[in-house]
């Protein structure tokens, strides 16, 4: 991992190298917005820890209808299971979640102690790097055509976390020690942009982690079918929705 971080901070300053060097049109800003979140591997379904995200931006144009964006962005992630009645009527996944005896956390759960709420709070430091294209180079219909995509990978280090059991107990150092976080996690994310003014966007985003945040079991504790099987059901990794808006706060180049 720490050779992966070197190889992408080296392209990131190529990237900068060749802005400077080139005095193409290039903008810079502002970011933020809301985030939902979840952690696969922890048993609990759908992305219901929220939090929120803010960042600053600068792109470049590669060409009429395409160009390159880096961000510098603080960001929060994580998971969270809580009691709802509607999991005991219909048997969903964060009810068998918070009643797990192998949940890792609290080994001999009481259905009958009033309290269920699981919490795993997670804060990044990430430097995502796009390439955006809009779709106005493929077509003309109306509102469709000022829509614009984004692809690109993003290098990401936890700086802070807060876990806590079932019942409200703090578990951050116990859980950090029994399960030690990555150094760093590579993710892979697509977005879509739309534009409200010249200088106001909003945009939605969806990110994936590709490598763990942590390990959860080792070789010997999962039965899977083939290697990928295998490092998915040993590991866990973020998962995240993203909402919000961008401003452009400057322009230079030609």
């Amino acid at each position: 991992m720490k050779k992966t971080t070197y190889i992408y901070f080296f392209v990131l300053a190529l990237l900068f190298s060749a802005q400077i060097a080139e005095a193409q049109m290039f903008r810079g800003g502002l970011k933020g917005g809301i985030t939902a979140s979840e952690v696969s591997g922890d048993h609990a379904g759908g992305p219901d820890k929220l939090g929120w995200y803010a960042s600053v931006y600068t792109n470049r144009d590669i060409g009429a209808f395409t160009r390159f964006q880096l961000e510098l962005m603080y960001i929060q992630k994580g998971s969270r299971a809580y009691y709802d009645p509607w999991d005991d009527i219909h048997g969903n996944q964060n009810n068998g979640f918070l009643l797990k005896e192998d949940n890792d956390i609290d080994p001999d759960p009481d259905p009958d102690d009033g309290y269920r709420d699981y919490r795993f709070n997670l804060h990044y430091v990430e430097i995502p790097l796009f390439f955006i294209f809009d779709f106005a180079s493929v077509t003309q219909l109306t509102f469709v055509d000022r829509l614009s995509g984004e692809l690109g990978l993003s290098l990401s280090t936890v700086v802070g976390h807060y876990e806590t059991d079932d019942i409200g107990n703090d578990r951050t150092e116990l859980m950090a020690s029994l399960r030690p976080f990555k150094f760093g996690e590579l993710n892979i994310i697509a977005g879509m942009q739309y534009p409200i003014t010249d200088d106001l966007i909003v945009h939605v985003r969806f990110s994936q982690g590709i490598t763990p945040l942590r390990t959860r079991f080792s070789r010997d504790e999962v039965v899977c079918a083939n290697v990928l099987e295998c490092y998915r059901k040993r590991h866990q990794f973020n998962t995240v929705w993203s909402f919000g808006l961008s401003y452009t706060m400057f322009y230079g180049g030609n």
